[in-house]
């Protein structure tokens, strides 16, 4: 007597027959791949080749060069980062260059495109960030900062907690003068594309003063970052000034002191 397997029972075989034999491959293609990301042939930032060019490259099914650009993914070597693709993953602490992203050159653009740019220059992933808008009066430093009464006088607040490889990664906090900014984009509670706000409104910021301390993280601070303990933070304030030295704008940031470099570029 001839059994005859069911015709959906030998498709199923087929199909666990060829896994058997892509498998191999694929993790053939994944461990190439790796060595060009460890030798830095593919340096981090680096964008990956797509599916069909791994594809292409190796003699491969396209299905096999997912699954191995899948697991590079999964080994934390690769990040994927829509529209481009998938990039390579970076180890080492990020560079944040804080002399560059207000420059003359980039006021056209938005801060927060030219920080996510930097940021996946460098292997990383610039999730998402969380934005609250709040008018406040405010604390007393920043009060002192922005000449205000911390009693009398409201200024905006823009809160935002920027997340890179998915986890938060950097508190940055903008205060106005709510007077200054009253009716304009920076006192909506949505995000803004566009740095020449404060000039429109005749107060046009031409230079900063950044101050830097290191120190532990308050209990607010350790929660919206995530903070495990024992690790310390790096505070920066800049505050923004007018031609006629009247401050405009004062941004702390917190980022975590493990993780991340403060960069200038300074004329000499």
């Amino acid at each position: 007597m001839i059994l005859e397997r069911p015709w959906g029972a030998a498709r199923d075989c087929e199909q666990i027959e060829a896994s058997m034999v892509e498998e191999p491959r694929m993790r053939q293609i994944a461990d190439e791949l790796r060595e060009q990301i460890e030798t830095g042939a593919l340096p981090p930032g680096a964008l990956m080749p797509s599916e069909p060019e791994v594809a292409r490259s190796y003699g491969g099914s396209r299905q096999t060069a997912r699954s191995a650009l899948q697991l590079l993914e999964q080994q934390g070597l690769v990040i994927v980062r829509p529209p481009r693709g998938r990039i390579v993953r970076s180890n080492q602490r990020l560079v944040w260059r804080l002399s560059e992203f207000e420059l003359p050159e980039n006021t056209g653009l938005a801060s927060s495109d030219a920080w996510e740019t930097d940021i996946e220059r460098q292997g990383h992933d610039p999730t998402r960030q969380n934005l609250e808008v709040e008018t406040i009066h405010p604390p007393r430093d920043i009060a002192t900062r922005l000449k205000l009464d911390p009693e009398k006088d409201l200024c905006v607040v823009r809160r935002r907690v920027r997340f890179i490889d998915g986890k938060p990664a950097i508190t940055s906090d903008d205060y106005f003068d709510e007077a200054i900014v009253r009716g304009t984009e920076l006192a909506a509670p949505e995000d803004t594309t566009r740095e020449d706000i404060l000039k429109e409104a005749d107060y046009e910021q031409t230079y900063d003063v950044d101050e830097i301390i290191t120190r532990m993280p308050t209990p607010d601070e350790a929660r919206r970052l995530g903070i495990r303990t024992g690790v310390p933070v790096a505070e920066l304030t800049r505050t923004a000034y007018t031609a006629e030295d009247k401050p405009v704008r004062v941004m702390t940031v917190v980022i975590l002191g493990d993780t991340q470099v403060l960069r200038y570029v300074i004329p000499t």
